[in-house]
């Protein structure tokens, strides 16, 4: 059986200090490492021996690909049998190098932009570095109008990445109402022109979706709950058989406002925009 398998590290740190993210106010603490370092391993064990297949996304209270034991687990899951594909959520603010050593057929990296956090040709030559060494994965950022300026000019620049270009969103900022205008909105299509997709909340209720049923969303402790806004728990990939615990439920919330969330609503079919990974979004 395939699963796909959103897994949230315990660890709450972050080296940026973005305003809107909660993540970024936390501070660093070495016994948290220590025990995120000893959940993360714990995990691994779980895929190593497990007979399923696997579709995995890391999706990270912060950044972590600044600590050596992710890039070290990260880089041995890719080679598993069982792993077919494994996307991580990243700010690139780390050297690159460790994917030299990587399954680049099942990596696929999720790169966020800070505008505010990062000089915009130092983030691109990261950028350029990795299509260079022919890693698959997608750039992108929060639409805030103030940051448009800077988001059109790294669209410039990776137009004129000689490999693969990578495919550039924008997520829409939802905490105003009525944050864009019409004129926002066509300018941003012209950075994304999948924008509308994501400007939308999903009216999700009653609807039929793969969380539950072959998607997951699995804490740093094992805990298993159907997705990042259902906070009821299924059980424990420690303890329990996925096998016994999948079940193709209606979504229970009545909104969905998340690319992680949505993308798994069977009706809206987007595994045919994102062709190339679905959960790293990638067209």
């Amino acid at each position: 059986m395939m699963y796909t398998i959103i897994y949230r590290p315990s660890i709450k740190y972050c080296n940026y200090r973005c305003e809107y993210c909660p993540f970024s106010k936390y501070k660093f603490d070495q016994s948290k490492v220590e025990k995120d370092k000893k959940l993360f391993k714990k995990f691994i064990n779980f895929i190593t021996e497990s007979k399923n297949n696997f579709k995995i996304f890391i999706a990270p209270k912060g950044e972590i690909l600044g600590f050596d034991y992710y890039k070290e687990g990260i880089t041995y899951l890719s080679y598993l049998q069982n792993v077919e594909e494994i996307v991580v959520q990243t700010n690139l603010s780390n050297s690159i190098n460790w994917v030299d050593n990587v399954n680049k057929q099942k990596l696929k990296l999720w790169i966020t932009y800070h505008p505010n956090e990062v000089e915009l040709n130092k983030f691109f030559s990261n950028v350029n570095e990795l299509s260079e060494k022919y890693i698959t994965f997608s750039v992108g950022t929060v639409g805030i109008k103030e940051n448009l300026y800077k988001i059109k000019k790294l669209k410039l620049k990776i137009e004129s990445i000689k490999n693969t270009k990578p495919y550039i969103w924008v997520n829409a900022y939802k905490d105003k109402k009525d944050y864009y205008s019409e004129n926002d909105i066509d300018e941003i299509k012209k950075i994304d022109p999948h924008f509308e997709i994501n400007i939308k909340n999903y009216k999700s209720n009653g609807l039929s979706c793969k969380t539950g049923e072959c998607v997951f969303w699995v804490e740093g402790n094992g805990i298993i709950h159907r997705c990042y806004k259902d906070s009821v728990v299924l059980g424990n990939i420690y303890k329990d058989n996925l096998e016994d615990i999948k079940k193709s439920t209606p979504c229970r919330n009545k909104i969905c406002t998340c690319f992680i969330g949505y993308v798994n609503i069977y009706d809206l079919q987007l595994e045919n925009i994102y062709k190339n990974s679905l959960m790293g979004r990638i067209i």
